[in-house]
Order: C-alpha cells, then structure tokens, then sequence
C-alpha cells in the first residue's frame, strides 16, 4: 500500500534569497525570523550564509525533523508577520528537500602536526 501525506524522515529546507535592499537590514530582520522559527517545535538548526562572491546573494538552510514540522511552522498564524519585512528587502527561492542518506566526516584532531 502506498503511504500518502508528508513524506518521513528529517527535511532540509534550502531558501535563497537575492537581496534588493541594506544587506545589514535583511540580516536583521532575518535574525527575527530565526528567532522565531527557532522556537517552533521540530526544528533541528537554522543557518543564514552570504554568498562568497555574489552580492546580495543568500542562503538560508534549516533542518526539521519531518515535513509536518515545517508546514506547521509556516503555517503559524504569526508567520505571516515575521516575514513580511523579509519579503520587502529580498526576493527569494525556496526548496524542501527529504533525506536519503548522511555522511558524517571525521572528528577533527586536536592539537598539533602528527
């Protein structure tokens, strides 16, 4: 039987954002939105990343324990409000993605030369 609904396991939420206004303002008002969506339960973290070399390019990656965390997350009725301010100093893409597989690397060695 095949299952429906929101697909299972961890979802990595992947938002890009090219910033039309103060760079310094959107990280600002960024900041608001991550406090609040930090606070909303099935979240696993939340990272903000200025593009290296474009800019006014962002990278927004959050990771959430399934997608029905998520959709309720951005489905809060003061959703609306935090992110309206980001709206008016960027545009945006957004993509969910489901997890299939995790690498982890090596813990990083401590001390000096080997």
């Amino acid at each position: 039987m095949e299952r429906s609904g929101p697909p299972a396991g961890v979802v990595t939420f992947i938002n890009r954002f090219t910033v039309t206004g103060d760079p310094q303002e959107f990280e600002a008002a960024f900041a608001k939105v991550a406090s609040f969506m930090t606070a909303q339960p099935g979240i696993l973290g939340y990272t903000l990343s200025r593009h290296a070399e474009q800019p006014g390019g962002y990278v927004n990656v959050a990771l959430w324990e399934n997608a029905g965390a998520l959709r309720a997350a951005a489905t809060h009725p003061d959703f609306g409000a935090h992110v309206g301010e980001l709206r008016r100093l960027a545009t945006s893409e957004s993509d969910v993605y489901v997890e299939r597989q995790r690498y982890l690397g090596a813990p990083a060695q401590q001390g000096g030369a080997v």
